[in-house]
């Protein structure tokens, strides 16, 4: 089992960062459009179901930081043969999805307004954390003034740029396997 990556293929930490992430990813999504189609996010019933959301986006934020670091301290594997243009592209592609992950949480939890009882662990909202009182009394804002740009934007980015951003990445995933038939979804295949 090969933990760091090679000039030619991802390591498994390297693997595992971009699959859980993804997962975790994926079904934070699909919990979330649940409650969206099925349920009314406004009663007390849809709670637990959001409770599952923010579950799932703190385990994505709660990787960013460490798949980041492996990044930065980890050789990668190397670019296909592409155009300067495309590699550029992949470039910027890739620090995008990258800033979603790390955006997506934080505003998700920023425009959290009450605690979550895990079980195991409790979460308190940021409206009751000492970061916001010292917000709210240096600029004057109450909760919802604070929480409704905050959630702006976490739903602009998830309803808007993820799906384009994800798209894109696994458009061009298909594109390398399927059409140049290069190594680029193999390397990172478990």
């Amino acid at each position: 089992m090969q933990w760091r990556n090679t000039p030619a293929r991802f390591g498994v930490l390297a693997k595992f960062f971009h699959w859980t992430s993804a997962a975790a990813f994926i079904a934070a999504y699909c919990v979330v459009y649940y409650v969206i189609w099925f349920m009314d996010d406004s009663l007390p019933e849809s709670w637990p179901v959001l409770n599952v959301h923010w579950a799932f986006g703190l385990l994505v934020g709660f990787l960013v930081l460490p798949r980041l670091l492996w990044r930065v301290i980890d050789v990668q594997p190397e670019s296909p043969s592409v155009s300067p243009l495309e590699h550029g592209l992949a470039h910027a592609a890739h620090w995008g999805l990258y800033g979603l992950l790390i955006a997506l949480p934080l505003t998700g939890y920023l425009g959290t307004g009450a605690p979550t009882d895990f079980g195991l662990f409790r979460v308190t909202g940021f409206d009751e954390t000492r970061i916001f009182a010292w917000i709210s009394q240096t600029y004057g804002l109450s909760w919802e003034a604070f929480e409704k740009p905050i959630d702006l934007v976490h739903h602009f980015l998830g309803k808007w740029v993820a799906w384009v951003l994800v798209g894109l990445h696994v458009a061009a995933t298909i594109f390398h396997h399927r059409v140049r038939r290069d190594d680029v979804l193999k390397r990172m295949l478990p």
